[in-house]
């Protein structure tokens, strides 16, 4: 069972909720990305996600 990581390298936010979150939380297997929040589908780096500076 793989674990969520509550820290990454670096801050995500989800262009469709506004979420902020460390990078492992939206990452099983360092590939694919998806908005940790519950009610939210957003996915993708640079679609759904974008990293924050």
């Amino acid at each position: 069972m793989a674990l969520l990581r509550t820290r990454g390298r670096d801050l995500l936010r989800c262009r469709t909720c506004g979420a902020t979150f460390p990078e492992g939380q939206a990452t099983r297997d360092g590939w694919h990305y998806e908005c940790p929040e519950a009610d939210c589908t957003a996915n993708g780096i640079g679609d759904g996600l974008r990293r924050i500076k």
